[in-house]
């Protein structure tokens, strides 16, 4: 489940929204709705689990040298985290809500340090972009920005737009995770899904063969979606309107291409870019094979009915 989740995050990862009123360098992502839900679902620690995996699979595709990728982590684990230990000390609707409101406020809040001190920093040390041109990007949105509230440019722009963005951010997810999360709890979320019991009534066993069918469906879409990646690589020219998979296709390729890379850089890109095929086929092939126990089992039980009812009647009354 948490592997699934994963696969799904990393590709939301590539699905970047510029926002008008944000610099182009800062783009908005759904990456961490996944971890949100594995959180809910599975536990606190899960998500940021999948926070940290969804960026390792991300990092030799991205074009920041991991300073991107680690402050996606960081963010993206303390959204989850808090919101999971919320949620978790008493499992309601309400606490859902209050640990993503604290989740998102508390992720806010450390990005205003963690951006000052660490990100942006290291942006103008490892990529040589330049602070002032960090500062024009933010004041050719809004030209009074960097001269309030304090003397800072740096500290004014991120604290008026970052610290806003980011936590706006972290609302949507939560939005989206309010409509989205009780089906899923009930289908593809839930922790029952493969466990079996000596008894099944006929309610259960239509519940766990449609669990089973939506699983094998999820499965058959990842496998969608990583033959669409596989096509993007091969014809880049025909899917050019999908330009984040073209872009990433093409550092795959260049890193490949590069005799100065090392062989196991090389194979955790491979491994990373096909790891959505490995975990379709992981949810078919378990929702395949427990389709086919599940039959089984419901055989087994027709056939002990006739026998009960009989040893039934010789008994006295």
């Amino acid at each position: 489940m948490a592997a699934m989740l994963t696969s799904v995050a990393a590709v939301l990862q590539y699905i970047e929204i510029s926002v008008p009123i944000m610099p182009s360098f800062v783009k908005l992502d759904m990456s961490d709705l996944p971890a949100l839900l594995g959180a809910f679902s599975l536990g606190p620690w899960w998500g940021v689990l999948i926070q940290l995996m969804k960026n390792l699979m991300h990092l030799p595709f991205g074009s920041s040298a991991g300073v991107g990728e680690l402050c996606n982590f960081i963010l993206g684990s303390v959204f989850v985290l808090v919101a999971g230990l919320v949620y978790f000390r008493r499992k309601t609707r309400g606490t859902a809500l209050l640990g993503s409101v604290l989740g998102a406020a508390a992720m806010a809040a450390v990005s205003l340090p963690l951006n000052y001190y660490l990100i942006y920093p290291a942006y103008v040390t490892v990529l040589h972009f330049p602070e002032e041109q960090i500062i024009k990007a933010y004041e050719a949105i809004f030209g009074n920005v960097a001269h309030i509230p304090t003397a800072n440019p740096l500290l004014n722009c991120l604290l008026i737009f970052n610290v806003t963005f980011t936590f706006v951010k972290g609302l949507l997810n939560m939005l989206i995770c309010r409509f989205i999360y009780k089906p899923l709890s009930k289908t593809v979320l839930s922790k029952g899904l493969l466990s079996e019991e000596q008894k099944l009534n006929v309610v259960d066993l239509k519940k766990r063969r449609r669990n089973l069918w939506i699983l094998t469906a999820v499965g058959i879409l990842l496998l969608v979606i990583q033959a669409f990646l596989w096509a993007v690589r091969c014809f880049p020219e025909t899917f050019a309107f999908a330009k984040p998979f073209v872009k990433m296709t093409g550092a795959m390729d260049k890193l490949l291409a590069d005799p100065e890379k090392p062989g196991l850089q090389k194979a955790v890109a491979v491994l990373a870019f096909n790891a959505v095929a490995a975990v379709g086929l992981l949810c078919v092939v378990l929702g395949a094979v427990n389709l086919v126990r599940l039959k089984k089992l419901q055989k087994e039980q027709i056939a002990e009915e006739p026998a009960n009812s009989a040893e039934s009647l010789d008994k006295p009354m």
